[in-house]
């Protein structure tokens, strides 16, 4: 029993050298004995044969043994990468911030211990990550009450009839920066529930019909700017978080008046392809630039044109969030001065 734990672990070599050396030794060794064999059988006194005859068998039994190495060279490096292929897949995962991945140690050698060092920092990552959250969580509660209080003595400030018409305009600013604080607190909030929340409440709704309230809650800002629609929704009934989604449409539009011109078009579609349903909002407004766009959804950017408008840079990042835990795609083409086109893809 001793003798077979010492022999199995013999072959859990320390390193990824070792195996390939030993593999492609043996099967050369292997080879060269069996085909040396064969040909000293065939020219021994007992078989009478001739020499075109010794190479012809000598020149198959090499074909036959360059197959049967090749066939196991092939599978022992299939081994051998085996462990580099979770090792990517996991590593993928974590890029795309899933940090409860774990690769499974088989081996002793170099790719073993690659895999235990991934372990321990996808455990630190998540750990870290943990914290991020809680802190990001707790501040924006914590934020949220002192700010409301300012704003609200702000404002009995403006309606003060003894007050000074400078006091009451700075008061107006105090207010609208409380408002920047609080609705930059309340998308910390919503990314942070987003980031840890798992299931849905799922219920059945007209998508259709949200999008058409999304546009009348922001009429305020589209009829400020003249802006005309054109709006073409075919009735989509989804299965899904409707305040989530309601969310996505918001960001979208309020974005696509934000970025259009005075008196500029936005264009909205909505339409079942096969299993898919796609949502399109076209603006021919200021657009984005090639090396901005790469960066679009990434929390808190804001571009050197969306920097001179109000916003926290949270909006979009917030959108992806939802579209992918609806297991939907988001994707954006747009050129500077040309406008822009955002698509979103769900499964019906």
């Amino acid at each position: 029993m001793m003798l077979n734990i010492k022999f199995k672990h013999f072959f859990r070599f320390r390193s990824v050298y070792v195996k390939f050396a030993v593999t492609f030794l043996g099967i050369w060794y292997s080879l060269n004995a069996l085909t040396f064999v064969i040909a000293m059988h065939f020219m021994s006194g007992e078989n009478n044969i001739e020499l075109e005859g010794i190479r012809r068998v000598t020149g198959l039994v090499f074909l036959n043994s360059a197959i049967y190495g090749t066939v196991v060279i092939l599978a022992v490096v299939r081994s051998v990468l085996k462990p580099l292929k979770r090792l990517s897949k996991a590593a993928r995962a974590v890029a795309k911030g899933d940090f409860d991945v774990s690769v499974r140690e088989d081996s002793l050698d170099e790719i073993g211990r690659l895999t235990n060092d991934f372990n321990k920092m996808v455990k630190e990552l998540r750990s870290i990550d943990n914290l991020r959250r809680e802190f990001v969580s707790n501040v924006s509660h914590e934020f949220r009450t002192p700010v409301a209080s300012i704003k609200g003595y702000a404002k009995l400030i403006t309606e003060d009839e003894e007050a000074s018409q400078s006091i009451k305009d700075y008061s107006s600013i105090i207010m609208a920066e409380s408002d920047r604080l609080i609705d930059l607190s309340s998308n910390l909030l919503r990314l942070s529930e987003l980031d840890t929340q798992v299931i849905y409440k799922e219920t059945v709704f007209s998508l259709d019909e949200q999008i058409r309230q999304a546009i009348l809650i922001l009429e305020s800002g589209w009829g400020q700017k003249g802006i005309e629609y054109e709006v073409d929704l075919a009735e989509v009934e989804f299965i899904g978080d409707e305040e989530l989604l309601r969310q996505v449409w918001l960001n979208l539009i309020q974005n696509a008046i934000k970025f259009s011109h005075h008196g500029g078009t936005i264009s909205i579609f909505l339409s079942e392809e096969d299993d898919k349903i796609q949502f399109k909002i076209i603006d021919n407004g200021i657009g984005i630039s090639y090396e901005e766009k790469s960066r679009i959804f990434e929390r808190f950017y804001k571009g050197e044109i969306s920097r001179k408008k109000s916003g926290n840079g949270l909006g979009l990042s917030i959108v992806k969030k939802i579209v992918e835990q609806a297991r939907g795609k988001i994707s954006i083409e747009s050129e500077l001065d040309k406008g822009t086109i955002v698509k979103v893809t769900l499964p019906k």
